[in-house]
């Protein structure tokens, strides 16, 4: 018998019940409550085959005490019974924010000009990163939210109709978001947002995603909506973006719970495809937004060394493209289609990756990840290869095609890391991904317009990748000294990107730095230590480091490495290798700590890569033709 809900029609004998696994999982008429208003005539569409008792929904009794959609516990037990729990209704629940409450964080809204301009900036330089919010959806409630009366707003949300009670959560974050990313010479009318002199169109954001996630606290966890997910996780993407990793991990797993509260991870895939360029239903875009839930999960808990909150099927997730238009044409691609190509070729293995901890024998399942994610790099459709032609494709592709380069190569990258210190060939391949992910960053790079250096993808891969080949060669400086030329060069131009960045503003940027110049000096100390003098150039007799600034703060380095780890099996985390003696003595490593990392035993990192043939293979020796940054 299968681990699912059960489901009991009420005039049933218990005895006699019958066990269907997914039935009752979801309602077959998953309706979002935000949506509900826009069906057609306010009435939901009639589910295929038989209809569910009454009794097969959730009542309030049960909420009021935390019971949650699922019949396997107390409340499928009373079901079976036809009951409805009526001797609950003596728990009080709890009162609805006062409207003036509600009034007031509504009026922090800006103008419907600045309003227009912002989403529609939104739209064009941050939603194809993440892909959480549907323009045309979202536009649809714009309109109509634009629509109501003073009059309606002051009353508070009773008076407002269902789908708009918390849309401005979500309005809310889309508005921070499209300031965080303002070009330098941005719209002068946006400077009427700043209510003080030294204010910064950063400082303006955070008030408004601070706003925006006051307002969906307002809300009891029983009226809970899609729009009020969507809204906690583009206030996740926001704290990341600006610095505040540790609080964004909480953000997210605050915004899961309640997708699972509302059911979203039980949403299974429609039969049949459809297509990105016609309306979401309900049931696809809450199973969308799970996705990119799961998706972020993963990566986190790779990247930071967390745990792992949700779990997915890859036969539950799209093929990308395996839509059409509505002549029955192949429709041209969007980002959704570049993440579940991402996904279906490397994220889907990051729970996997997770799960190595437990495994005895990790070589296997390790060698195995490896080439099946190689297998997929060579087979990738023609739309996303890096040789491919790229006429009439839309302008935010390439950027976000680099980006999935990157985030494959991470998944190598975090596959093999946590045995570099054991095996050989975990060593060379993990090492050979990070040059692969740097390389990749260095593209995208080069690809991102000013407007988007705050963007935390650009600091994470970067980060990590050069923090383990830095490792390496201090570890084994023997076993890199062919690559080390190559992979000298690679590090100075991400030493260069991350100065850059710090001088924009990027917030990781400037903690990442502090680490990686440590640790690069270290590496010249060691090559320097165990090579011929005056074998590379920038190292001079006496060991100092030209090029580096006299700011850096100086490692302190009294020892290579400590202690001899042989062949030892040690899966450490980033934050690990960088306090526990790895280095020598251990780094001033405050500034991870606004990074995120979390005290994880296996992973730590996964912003990283895609190789697809179009990086150099540096076991070949030969140097890349890396663009200078």
């Amino acid at each position: 018998m299968s681990s699912h809900s059960v489901i009991v029609a009420s005039h049933v004998p218990i005895d006699a019940c019958l066990y269907d696994l997914d039935a009752n999982r979801v309602p077959s008429t998953f309706i979002p409550v935000e949506l509900q208003d826009q069906t057609p005539n306010g009435v939901l569409p009639t589910p295929p085959g038989p209809t569910p008792a009454a009794s097969s929904v959730v009542p309030d009794d049960f909420k009021s005490l935390g019971y949650g959609d699922n019949t396997k516990g107390t409340p499928g037990v009373l079901r079976s019974l036809g009951e409805s729990a009526s001797v609950l209704h003596h728990f009080p629940s709890s009162n609805r924010p006062a409207p003036s409450q509600y009034t007031s964080i509504i009026r922090e809204l800006p103008s419907r000009r600045h309003i227009d301009m912002l989403v529609k900036d939104f739209f064009k330089n941050v939603a194809w990163h993440y892909d959480i919010v549907d323009e045309a959806v979202f536009l649809n409630q714009l309109s109509q939210w634009s629509c109501l009366t003073h009059d309606q707003l002051k009353q508070g949300p009773d008076a407002l109709p269902t789908n708009l009670r918390s849309f401005p959560t979500l309005l809310f974050q889309i508005l921070a978001q499209a300031l965080l990313f303002q070009p330098t010479q941005h719209e002068e009318s946006l400077n009427d947002l700043k209510y003080a002199a030294d204010m910064e169109l950063s400082d303006v954001a955070a008030d408004l995603t601070d706003a925006g996630h006051r307002l969906a606290s307002s809300f009891r966890k029983s009226e809970l909506t899609l729009t009020i997910v969507q809204a906690g996780l583009m206030r996740a993407c926001f704290q990341k973006t600006t610095g505040a990793v540790i609080e964004a991990w909480h953000t997210l797993g605050n915004a899961i719970r309640d997708a699972q509260e509302l059911g979203l991870h039980l949403i299974k895939p429609d039969s049949t495809a459809y297509s990105r360029t016609e309306n979401l239903s309900d049931r696809e875009l809450g199973r969308d937004v799970w996705h990119m839930l799961h998706l972020w999960d993963v990566h986190m808990a790779a990247v930071l060394g967390r745990p792992i909150s949700t779990r997915m099927s890859p036969k539950d997730v799209p093929l990308p493209m395996s839509a059409r238009d509505s002549s029955g044409r192949q429709r041209p691609p969007q980002p959704r289609d570049v993440i579940w190509c991402g996904y279906h070729t490397a994220y889907r293995f990051l729970q996997d990756i997770h799960d190595l901890e437990k495994v005895e024998d990790w070589r296997l399942p390790v060698e195995t990840i490896h080439e099946t994610i190689l297998t997929n790099i060579a087979n990738l459709p023609a739309w996303a290869a890096a040789q491919r032609v790229r006429q009439g494709e839309p302008p935010w592709l390439s950027a976000a095609l680099e980006e999935m380069y990157t985030n494959v190569h991470f998944v190598l990258f975090a596959l093999h890391r946590p045995f570099v210190f054991a095996e050989m060939s975990s060593r060379h391949k993990a090492f050979h991904a990070a040059i692969q992910i740097l390389e990749s960053q260095a593209r995208l790079f080069n690809l991102t317009e000013p407007l988007q250096y705050k963007a935390f993808s650009l600091v994470y891969a970067t980060f990590d990748a050069m923090v383990l080949v830095a490792a390496m060669h201090v570890r084994f400086p023997d076993e890199f000294l062919e690559q080390f030329p190559d992979t000298r060069r690679t590090l100075e131009w991400g030493l260069e990107r991350l100065k850059f960045l710090q001088a924009r503003k990027n917030d990781l940027a400037a903690s990442a730095l502090n680490i990686i110049q440590q640790l690069y000096r270290k590496m010249l100390t060691v090559v320097s230590t165990t090579q011929p003098q005056g074998l590379y150039h920038g190292i001079s007799e006496n060991g100092d480091l030209e090029g580096m600034e006299a700011e850096t703060a100086p490692g302190n380095w009294d020892t290579i490495l400590q202690p001899d780890l042989g062949d030892l099996f040690v899966p450490q985390p980033l934050n690990e290798l960088l306090c526990n003696g790895y280095f020598g003595q251990p780094l001033n490593i405050s500034p991870t700590d606004q990074i995120g990392y979390g005290p994880s035993q296996f992973g730590s990192d996964i912003t990283g890569g895609l190789g697809n043939g179009l990086m150099t293979d540096h076991s070949t020796g030969e140097a890349s033709n890396m663009p200078s940054s």
